[in-house]
């Protein structure tokens, strides 16, 4: 049997009446598979059980203590629980628990239990307020060995679940069949299936655990390669031929450009092209560096689908990018006389129902907006050709909700996030890539320069920013990390912050801009900062993407720790999108740590982002790079892609291979595999379709 078959309710398993089966599916538990694949968050290690003084010292372990006292420390309004407690060799120490302070009932004085958790000395004293309890005497059976710890719910508790998982794995792991090739198994040394649920859930040591681990994070991924390649296989379906035509539309924009395409803009507008008049539908992920200038191809690509008589629409993910791209289309087609709409969630009734009209007769060709444009209420006359900037902000599911709306649409994803060559054939498996190299010529690179946080530097460098805005008539963007105080007194919030600009700043004029401005204040602010009516702006991350000033030369990013390096190097492209120089400018928080202090330094030293990004993942793993991906990944329970890159890129090797010399799974060793898969598929769209 396969484990994803494994669809019996938990009711039916002994020892797990209707009472407890209720308590079960308040965790997500409904079936014998969910029951085996509902994973152990942590683990208590009866094996080695260590003194308070080593848990202290190793920061972590599974300590045997008794209770000895009980204090409430604080003040009258928020006191909490200290838990004096003893372990048999004598040290003493303490369980702070922070808003648990009903746990005065269940740590008794005398009785002891096992503490598992993280330790450390403080204030003389050892101390965990992160921790895990169990009462010894219920735990006999369990003695000596590592036992799993597990999410619970009110009524539930550690030994139920895992006298439950010993009877079911009991029962059920020894007729699970095996669901990877064998010669998969094989090649990359992994534990079978069985084995691996049973370690999973009651290892027999660290490495057990590990193997387990391993075994089951590979097949996690293997599966999900095999679907976005099926997805791939599936998305190539044969389209209406796009008929020949003159490319008026793009000669036409093309002959008004201030300046002349660069090379590897024209080598990606053709390989666009090559795909767009093939027979098959295509999926393309375009992705090019902060300047690279992506908008533009993916303009004169929208205008051969519109030539070709069908509509185009462009998706991005914020209002203000919407708004910014929607002014540059109609700038660049001014002369072709071509409705263009633009659409997203806060506009008038009227207004909006012109466009739906407008989008269902066919009348307007090019729209540009937010994830309204695949609401439930938006029809298309024609819809070939969809384009979706910063991809990575969307889910899988939002994309195909948006092909949904036409009929052999082709897909363009655009980022300015370059992914890893290695990274990004494993995540993006059901796309292919196509990569922009350059800038556009005539820009400087911005120069970035690290300040120390102190009051000469800082008074300093606002001299040095007011001359330089009255020189060359400029604009400078200041980001925060947080929107208000949170109470981290080491983090600057832009509420304070704008406050202080606005009187350092007067003469100049200063607003300020965040998630929570209402859509239009915001577009009025961006305009007033475009036209020089206000020359400094405080804002959060809001303005990574769709902020297009021309004359913005200069960014000021305050606890610059805080930022990934994908991050900065977008809000570094905000600024020199002219032919004048940009300047950057880095303030790491009192606090930096060393790695943080690493990162600034290679965004000061590197300018190309291609090269940013491999070191970023080197650094932090591919998370930056991820965004909503595994929104749509089905049946990923354990693997997490920022650590167990290595696991990705072989398991998408595995099933590349398996893909390519049985792609039916015909063949007597695939049969299994071909059943677990498509039962996979079936669970997947069933669950997605709820």
């Amino acid at each position: 049997m396969l484990l994803s078959a494994l669809s019996h309710p938990v009711n039916n398993l002994k020892n797990c009446g209707a009472k407890r089966a209720a308590l079960l599916k308040k965790l997500g538990i409904f079936t014998v598979k969910d029951l085996l694949l509902f994973f152990p968050r942590a683990y208590s290690d009866r094996t080695s059980l260590v003194s308070l003084r080593d848990a202290a010292q190793n920061g972590i372990g599974t300590v045997r203590v008794t209770v000895t006292g009980h204090r409430l420390i604080g003040n009258r309004y928020k006191k909490f629980l200290k838990v004096l407690v003893q372990d048999s060799d004598g040290n003493f120490g303490a369980l702070l628990c922070f808003h648990r302070n009903f746990l005065k009932n269940t740590l008794k004085q005398g009785e002891s239990f096992f503490i598992t958790g993280k330790f450390s000395r403080n204030y003389n004293e050892i101390q965990a307020s992160s921790f895990e309890i169990e009462p010894i005497k219920e735990n006999e059976e369990f003695c000596g060995k590592i036992m799993p710890v597990y999410p619970l719910t009110e009524g539930l508790n550690q030994n139920i679940l895992r006298r439950l998982m010993q009877d079911t794995i009991k029962d059920y792991i020894p007729h699970l069949e095996e669901e990877l090739p064998d010669w998969c198994i094989k090649l990359y040394h992994l534990y079978s299936g069985a084995k691996a649920i049973q370690a999973i859930h009651f290892p027999a040591s660290s490495n057990d655990y590990l193997e387990a681990r391993r075994r089951i994070i590979f097949e996690e991924f293997f599966f999900q390669k095999l679907f976005l390649i099926d997805r791939k296989n599936q998305s190539r379906v044969t389209k209406r031929k796009r008929p020949e035509i003159p490319h008026n539309y793009q000669k036409t924009v093309i002959e008004h450009l201030p300046f002349s395409l660069m090379d590897y803009q024209k080598a990606a507008l053709e390989e666009l092209r090559k795909q767009m008049f093939s027979e098959t539908v295509f999926s393309i992920l375009l992705q090019g560096d902060v300047g690279s200038g992506k908008t533009l191809v993916a303009l004169l690509a929208i205008l051969d689908a519109v030539e070709c008589g069908y509509q185009a629409v462009l998706l991005v993910p914020t209002e203000v990018l919407a708004a910014q791209h929607y002014r540059t289309i109609r700038n660049f087609t001014r002369d072709l006389w071509l409705d263009t709409a633009l659409l997203t969630g806060n506009m008038p009734k009227k207004e909006r129902d012109n466009i739906l009209f407008g989008l269902k007769s066919g009348e307007i060709k090019i729209a540009v907006g937010t994830h309204a444009l695949f609401s439930s209420d938006v029809e298309y006359h024609n819809l070939g050709f969809a384009v979706i900037d910063e991809q990575h902000r969307f889910g899988v599911e939002q994309r195909y909700q948006l092909l949904s709306k036409g009929n052999g649409v082709d897909l363009l994803l655009m980022t300015a996030t370059p992914i890893p060559q290695s990274l990004a054939q494993s995540l993006y498996g059901d796309l292919d890539l196509v990569t922009m190299r350059g800038k556009i010529t005539g820009r400087l690179p911005v120069r970035t320069w690290v300040i120390e946080d102190n009051p000469e530097r800082t008074a300093s460098m606002h001299n040095w920013i007011k001359k330089t805005l009255a020189d060359d008539d400029g604009r400078a963007i200041f980001v925060y990390p947080l929107i208000e105080d949170t109470g981290k007194s080491d983090i600057k919030n832009l509420l304070d912050e704008s406050q202080k600009l606005s009187d350092l700043y007067k003469d100049e004029g200063c607003a300020s801009i965040h998630s929570g401005t209402p859509a239009q204040e915001k577009e009025q602010i961006i305009q007033d900062f475009r036209n020089g009516k206000i020359k400094v702006l405080a804002a959060t991350t809001v303005v990574e993407v769709g902020l297009d000033v021309p004359d913005a030369n200069i960014i000021v990013v305050e606890n610059a720790d805080h930022f990934g390096l994908s991050t900065l190097h977008q809000l570094r492209g905000r600024v020199g999108r002219n032919n004048k120089q940009g300047y950057m400018i880095l303030i790491p928080g009192n606090k930096v740590t060393e790695q943080g202090r690493q990162r600034l330094e290679i965004l000061r030293s590197e300018h190309d982002g291609f090269r940013i990004a491999e070191q970023d993942l080197q650094m932090r793993g591919p998370g930056d790079f991820i965004g909503n991906r595994q929104s749509g990944m089905f049946n990923i329970k354990l693997a997490d892609i920022k650590q167990d890159m290595q696991l990705l890129l072989d398991s998408g090797k595995a099933a590349e291979h398996l893909a390519k010399e049985d792609p039916a799974m015909e063949q007597i060793q695939h049969i299994i595999t071909r059943e677990s898969f498509y039962l996979r598929i079936k669970n997947y769209n069933e669950n997605t379709a709820e």
